[in-house]
């Protein structure tokens, strides 16, 4: 039983000792590429999500995350960031796997500020990343939206505006992956990007047919003339 004790203690020992020498790191043009340059801090012992507080120049920055060295790092193409006027800005590594609807689905980089001016950039609108035509809407907390009816085939990714920083389904870079995908017959494809948490998605929805709005609104007219004849 002793000797039992003494590896199982031995064993402890050694994870704990694991854990603490293999901490998450940020390297970035604000810190000359360090690779060790700023430690990451979990925000409770084993919930995968990374963080770190940094103040730098306003503006745009790239950076990757490391192990302290560069013999892993993500992600592939550089990562990227708008850092605000006060220069502060917390990044966040999120190692969990969700099903939320919203890619990736793993390895979630986020931030806690938003470029503020987002483009619905595909081959429906010739990949131009600066086109007014398909500005996505905001919709609060970092949210923004287009919405394409045009049927076909289409390849597509939300770019800061007049930038190729993106967000897609494999991860926030300078020039992520095109994102497939189909509008058929009646159909109707929203597309998100959600700046803060650095996620995407694309939701293809039936279009409401002209007879089932018009109830709609009749409904809605009907309403609003009896609440406003009750006494």
């Amino acid at each position: 039983m002793k000797k039992l004790l003494i590896l199982t203690s031995v064993f402890a020992a050694s994870l704990t000792v694991f854990a603490q020498t293999y901490p998450l790191y940020v390297a970035g043009d604000f810190n000359a590429w360090n690779a060790a340059g700023n430690v990451m801090t979990e925000t409770f012992s084993g919930s995968g999500i990374w963080q770190v507080a940094l103040n730098m120049a306003p503006g745009r920055h790239e950076f990757k995350i490391t192990e302290g060295d560069w013999s892993w790092n993500y992600p592939g193409p550089n990562s990227w960031l708008y850092a605000p006027a006060s220069g502060n800005i917390t990044i966040t590594f999120d190692q969990n796997t969700y099903a939320d609807g919203w890619s990736t689905t793993s390895q979630r980089i986020g931030l806690n500020a938003d470029p503020g001016s987002w483009t619905a950039v595909g081959d429906f609108q010739g990949w131009n990343n600066a086109d007014p035509t398909t500005a996505m809407t905001a919709l609060g907390g970092g949210i923004y939206e287009y919405t394409l009816t045009t049927i076909g085939s289409w390849n597509w990714k939300p770019c800061v505006t007049g930038t190729w920083d993106s967000i897609s389904w494999d991860n926030r870079s300078v020039g992520t992956a095109n994102w497939a995908f189909t509008i058929n017959a009646g159909e109707e494809a929203n597309l998100y990007v959600d700046a803060l948490n650095g996620v995407a998605k694309v939701d293809i929805a039936a279009v409401p047919e002209p007879s089932t709005l018009a109830l709609l609104g009749g409904t809605l007219v009907t309403g609003l003339l009896c609440w406003r004849r009750r006494p």
